[in-house]
């Protein structure tokens, strides 16, 4: 019965989205397909479980920072970010595409989301670095990476979801992405240095790069906001991310004046949209873990690798190249929901940390985002720039995976990137 269970939600999955079915409501169907096998009254645990996680008061962030995200979006506060930085690193060799990484850095302090970051920052720092005279490869590999830094650095919204679904602390998951994400745009830096043309334009202007900067302190404080109060423990992410749309409204509405009041219901919509989409994503995935639980395949797994007896280092390739196939057709938020339920109890019986767990796991879903063909970040590359094909796109932000790789071999080498700040 286990084994035909089984094959009913693996089979249920993969046809529901062959046939176009869109994720969340594929992750349900094959769920309630396969709890109807084991018989119609387990189907009292789609409910329970639906309810107990939905009350789960870390889930409530996420569509706060998406808000949030769409603010500043709308609000054009990445154009503040990227011209704080080029007025001071502009003139050097690699000066743009540095201060590019900034902008992406800085701004994924904040929204906690990849697509809002390439968005944001890439339809600011692209058209630069093509007038710079930038390579495609570089220019889209840095926009590619850099907006991946959203899902890591925090606020991270798939940060967010492991918590909840692993029931380990959001602050310090956080406080782990912070080392790996610097080292990534440290080597993003050093790429730009390295591989950029020789820089022409104005001489260095210190009044001027002071100037912008004062301009630019509410925009700078926005981390600070969020962030500081998090790590010494005055608010909770939650209520970080509630205190971050009040902040961004000001910010955007009343000193920038970018958004007038009468836009405001249009930017709620648009959020109202992106929430829906994820939160379907969310309750599908539930579905489909109520499934899980009930066939008991992530402990029948945990018990095999642990008979098995796996090398670490096995399981976790494993865990990797599954990660790297399933981001050719699913999104970040899907991969998650579907494989964290299945791979955390796995991880716990070889000894490895639930918190060093998240950021190997993040960090493979950046690589996700940039995979074809379903690269959600190549498609936000290709929507900057309409004239592009999405091949041209995806031929030159590509190679710039292997940044990312070298960041996960760091990672592994060195587990106290990820831990060293919580000692």
């Amino acid at each position: 019965m286990e084994f035909t269970t089984i094959g009913v939600l693996i089979a249920g999955l993969v046809i529901f989205l062959l046939i176009g079915v869109p994720v969340g409501f594929a992750l349900g169907l094959a769920g309630v397909a396969s709890i109807l096998t084991v018989g119609p009254s387990f189907l009292i645990q789609i409910p329970l479980t639906i309810s107990k996680s939905f009350s789960d008061v870390v889930l409530i962030a996420i569509p706060l920072f998406i808000l949030m995200g769409e603010i500043l979006y709308r609000g054009k506060v990445g154009q503040q970010l990227f011209d704080t930085s080029n007025a001071w690193l502009g003139r050097l060799r690699g000066g743009t595409g540095m201060s590019a990484v900034f902008a992406f850095t800085f701004f994924a302090a904040i929204v906690g989301s990849s697509m809002a970051s390439v968005l944001t920052i890439g339809k600011i720092a692209i058209p630069e670095m093509e007038s710079r005279g930038y390579s495609k490869r570089l220019t889209y590999g840095l926009t590619a990476v850099g907006g991946s830094l959203g899902i890591l650095i925090p606020p991270s919204i798939p940060l967010i979801i492991y918590a909840s679904l692993t029931e380990v602390s959001p602050s310090e998951v956080f406080i782990a992405g912070f080392l790996p994400g610097f080292l990534i745009a440290i080597m993003l830096a050093v790429w730009a240095r390295w591989k950029a043309p020789k820089a022409t334009g104005e001489p260095f202007n210190l009044k001027k790069a002071l100037r912008v900067t004062m301009h630019s302190v509410p925009d700078l404080l926005l981390p600070v906001v969020i962030l500081g109060g998090i790590y010494a423990g005055i608010y909770t992410p939650t209520e970080a991310a509630a205190i971050g749309v009040v902040y961004a409204v000001l910010l955007t509405v009343v000193v920038r004046r970018t958004i007038t009041l009468r836009e405001l219901p249009g930017v709620l919509a648009d959020s109202l949209k992106s929430n829906a989409m994820l939160l379907t994503i969310v309750l599908g995935a539930l579905v489909f873990g109520s499934a899980l639980t009930l066939i008991g395949l992530p402990q029948m797994l945990a018990d095999a690798t642990h008979a098995a007896q796996l090398p670490q280092w096995a399981v976790m390739l494993m865990f990797a190249l599954i990660w790297l196939v399933m981001g050719c057709f699913l999104e970040v938020i899907s991969i998650i929901l579907i494989t964290v339920p299945v791979f955390f109890p796995i991880a716990e019986v070889i000894g490895i940390d639930p918190i060093w767990f998240g950021i190997f796991m993040v960090i493979n879903m950046e690589m996700s985002v940039i995979t074809p063909p379903v690269g959600m970040n190549l498609f936000a590359i290709k929507s900057i720039l309409p004239h592009e094909s999405l091949e041209t796109v995806t031929r030159a932000a590509v190679p710039s995976l292997l940044v990312l790789l070298f960041a996960l071999i760091a990672l592994w080498v060195f587990p106290d990137l990820a831990m060293y700040l919580l000692r």
